[in-house]
């Protein structure tokens, strides 16, 4: 079961509980900017300029992320972390596919 880690359990005042309904919402939009990108590789069948290394990359850290959010039992890094490696792998695969 994914909790709020004990740290911030503390925390009750309007202003916490207004900013981590913010993160959460950042947390899961913001791996969703690369929706264009991936978006125009497989409508337009291309990668050209696009470089795969860079998204072998996003993948890793990504990863990495989702790592420390299991470890951690924070489901905002959870959600950030396999949005980004579900994406990253999309636009690698494409980058192999149409680069």
């Amino acid at each position: 079961m994914l909790n709020q880690h004990p740290v911030h359990k503390n925390h009750t005042s309007i202003f916490h509980k207004v900013l981590n309904g913010v993160i959460m919402i950042v947390a899961t939009a913001s791996p969703l900017i690369t929706v264009p990108q991936l978006s125009d590789i497989y409508i337009n069948k291309s990668a050209s300029g696009v470089s795969s290394i860079t998204w072998l990359a996003y993948i890793f850290t990504s990863a990495i992320w989702f790592s420390y959010g299991i470890i951690h039992k924070e489901k905002v890094i959870l959600i950030n972390g396999i949005l980004g490696v579900i994406l990253g792998a999309l636009i690698y695969t494409g980058t192999l596919l149409y680069g």
